[in-house]
């Protein structure tokens, strides 16, 4: 089975389209379908199901989607243990992020790593907490600045890089904003802005709307910070946010909620024990070398 048979399949894997993954390839769409039946033939199964409308994974197709992207993994890292006697002058690195990464100061980070190394490589993909510890476990990032997944996953090692408590963010001429704290059950009759299901920070709000007793619904859910904020700032709501993403808004104010603290945690993630690539195992080092920062508790000033 040829490494080059690997990448085509998993580029139709991610692409869904022969034509699509041909193009990412640089090769023609012939020569992609060819080698995939080639595959199939090795194997004695089809890995795609075809027709005029779409392309779909077999079951044969998934169970060998995961083992492709590790084989692609482990054999670019062979390629980087051989760069890393030449200095890191060659290589490359994938690196996950979610939003707000401006938080631990990750940009400055990666712009001293591209200093320092120039002909590295530096692929950066944007997603959220969950679909990175995926891609992490397939092997398609190195490592990824990112919160950990609840249940933890023990197959990732984790440097936590800063800690953030959850607070009520309102606008200051809310009533709210006069408050010292506020309770989740305070929240009832109110518009509540929040992220999907699935984000990290919202399901840290329902935890601790759980332990309260108090069921909220989100009325406006965005999947974004930028909108989040803005949506408060307009008067529509207010939201169980992280404190630390609110820093860059002045019109806003933070208010203590009442209970146990509930923090938001952001850490550089990678596959136990560390990063294997030559290169992302520099970044990593870089990456945890950076204090541990812990936002302060209680509304700002």
């Amino acid at each position: 089975m040829e490494l080059r048979a690997l990448e085509y399949f998993v580029a139709v894997a991610d692409e869904r389209h022969f034509t699509r993954a041909a193009a990412q390839m640089h090769v023609s769409q012939s020569g992609i379908s060819a080698t995939i039946k080639s595959l199939e033939a090795e194997l004695r199964t089809p890995l795609f199901e075809r027709t005029t409308r779409r392309v779909q994974l077999t079951a044969a197709g998934t169970a060998l989607l995961p083992e492709a992207r590790r084989a692609l993994a482990a054999a670019r890292a062979g390629v980087e243990a051989v760069h890393e006697v030449q200095g890191l002058q060659r290589g490359s690195v994938s690196v996950g992020v979610m939003q707000q990464m401006g938080l631990v100061e990750l940009p400055r980070m990666l712009a001293r790593f591209h200093h320092r190394h120039p002909g590295v490589e530096l692929r950066l993909r944007q997603a959220s907490a969950a679909d990175l510890h995926r891609q992490l476990v397939d092997g398609e990032l190195d490592l990824a600045v990112a919160s950990l997944p609840e249940p933890r996953d023990e197959r990732l090692v984790a440097v936590d890089l800063l800690q953030t408590p959850l607070v009520l963010v309102c606008r200051a001429d809310d009533a709210f904003a006069k408050r010292k704290t506020v309770g989740v059950n305070d929240l009832v009759g109110r518009n509540l802005i929040g992220f999907p299901p699935g984000w990290v920070i919202r399901s840290l709000a329902d935890r601790l709307m759980h332990q309260s007793g108090t069921h909220l619904d989100v009325n406006l859910e965005v999947n974004d910070t930028a909108t989040l904020l803005d949506l408060i700032e307009a008067g529509l709501g207010v939201a169980i946010l992280a404190e630390g993403l609110t820093a860059q808004r002045r019109t806003l104010r933070a208010v203590r909620l009442r209970g146990p603290r509930i923090d938001w945690t952001i850490s550089a993630v990678a596959v136990a024990p560390s990063p294997s690539n030559p290169a992302a195992a520099e970044l990593w080092k870089l990456i945890t070398r950076l204090p541990r920062r812990a936002a302060e508790r209680g509304p700002r000033p």
